[in-house]
């Protein structure tokens, strides 16, 4: 087992100094020695033999500078933390040089996440430069994500090159970060829910952490048992007796936003482009619902329940959009799974926006148990073509039912770039 293991890491390496060690032209120049020694075998027929040594030549010189140290720069950069989908964004790179004198041409390369290494685009991924003798160079390159997602983004470096620019030396490096893309989604006008009220124990106090401050509508005579907190001093001076403030319990919109993320252990096209798009359809709500009086509870059933409350100061819109960036379908029907913690959890509501991924029995049971906890239903369905069975025949008492394709939701999407 040794034994393979010794070649496995020796082919990584081969691949790695491969992709790291040379350049674009370099690699070209690589196969192009390749190509010409396998033509030039028959030295007796033809002269690309001596195509094939000049080639080779130069690439084995250029190859000697790969085993020169890494350059002497400072090298600075940023990159996004959290970024949009197909968001560009720009980004700055700035080396400084650490000696005087003459300098080496340089290469930045902003090198592609390990995982879905194709989502991520740097236009350009490679820049060669001359760095300033006796300042800092900046080099603007433009960052574009294709998906969301959790992504490990490695470190961008800065090599030395030879003058034909085929190879590179060791690297100054930076380390590696993590970047969450975000769903795209639009901001919504309106976006009409049915009204549910329900008593907060605690009220706004308890919502917001803008402290003690509730709704104070007026003053009233003192009665036995009232706080001494109370007391309106100003008013007792005045009319000579006992004067307390009077506060409005409150009432508030408490709503939760539960997301389907059923799939099919082996989704078609469709099914995925409609579990984006309910993902972009989710995102947009919690943005319209954040920037109102509202208090958001985003439920996304599956296995686990991902709970995240935004609005009243609680938290805000990016705790919401961490969870829909790195959520991934389920392959289990998730109503079932969650139904004894999400239910108590619901109890707590006044209003259940569902986006569904389809409609069938098993969903319309789980909304009629919602309903039967006291709270108003909304429910979109983003699917592609008919649903498995007709939504078009659920009665009234369930809520407001609407059907959106993924189509739909980009245009919504192109519309509000």
């Amino acid at each position: 087992m040794a034994k393979p293991l010794r070649e496995v890491l020796l082919v990584r390496k081969i691949i790695r100094a491969y992709q790291e060690r040379l350049t674009a032209r370099g690699r070209y120049l690589l196969w192009t020695v390749m190509v010409l020694g396998v033509l030039g075998l028959d030295t007796r027929r033809n002269q690309v033999f001596k195509l094939f040594a000049v080639a080779a030549a130069i690439f084995l010189v250029a190859a000697l500078f790969a085993f020169l140290p890494r350059p002497k720069v400072h090298l600075e950069c940023r990159l996004p933390l959290r970024a949009a989908a197909l968001t560009p964004l720009p980004v700055t790179a700035r080396v400084m040089s650490r000696v005087r004198g003459f300098h080496r041409d340089l290469c930045l390369t902003f090198p592609r996440p390990l995982k879905w290494g194709s989502s991520i685009v740097f236009k350009p991924q490679q820049t060669f430069f001359a760095p300033a003798p006796d300042g800092a160079t900046d080099i603007k390159v433009e960052f574009q994500a294709l998906r969301r997602g959790q992504y490990l983004l490695r470190g961008p470096s800065v090599r030395a090159t030879d003058p034909l620019r085929l190879a590179l030396t060791r690297d100054v490096t930076l380390p590696d970060q993590i970047l969450l893309v975000y769903p795209r989604f639009y901001s919504m006008e309106d976006f009409l829910v049915p009204a549910g009220r329900r008593y907060q124990p605690g009220g706004i106090p308890l919502a917001s952490s803008t402290g003690d401050a509730i709704e104070f509508v007026g003053t009233r005579e003192y009665r036995e048992g009232d706080p001494l907190k109370n007391i309106h001093w100003r008013s007792w001076a005045r009319l000579g007796e006992p004067v307390v403030k009077e506060y409005q319990e409150e009432y508030f919109c408490r709503i939760a936003v539960i997301l389907d993320t059923f799939l099919s252990a082996k989704p078609t096209p469709a099914e995925e482009r409609a579990f984006e798009a309910a993902i972009s359809v989710t995102a947009s709500i919690a943005d319209f619902f954040s920037r109102g009086e509202y208090v958001v509870d985003i439920l996304a059933a599956g296995p686990d329940v991902y709970e995240v409350s935004a609005g009243r100061s609680l938290a805000y819109l990016e705790n919401i959009l961490d969870v829909l960036a790195c959520l991934e379908p389920c392959p289990q029907p998730p109503f079932q799974a969650i139904g004894p913690s999400l239910f108590e959890k619901l109890a707590q509501t006044t209003t259940v926006v569902a986006v569904l991924l389809d409609w069938d029995s098993r969903r319309e049971q789980f909304l009629r148990r919602v309903t039967a906890l006291g709270a108003a239903v909304r429910v979109l369905v983003v699917h592609e073509g008919p649903t498995r069975e007709p939504w078009q025949s659920v009665g009234l008492d369930l809520g407001e039912l609407s059907l959106m394709t993924p189509a739909d939701v980009e245009r919504s999407l192109t519309a509000s770039t």
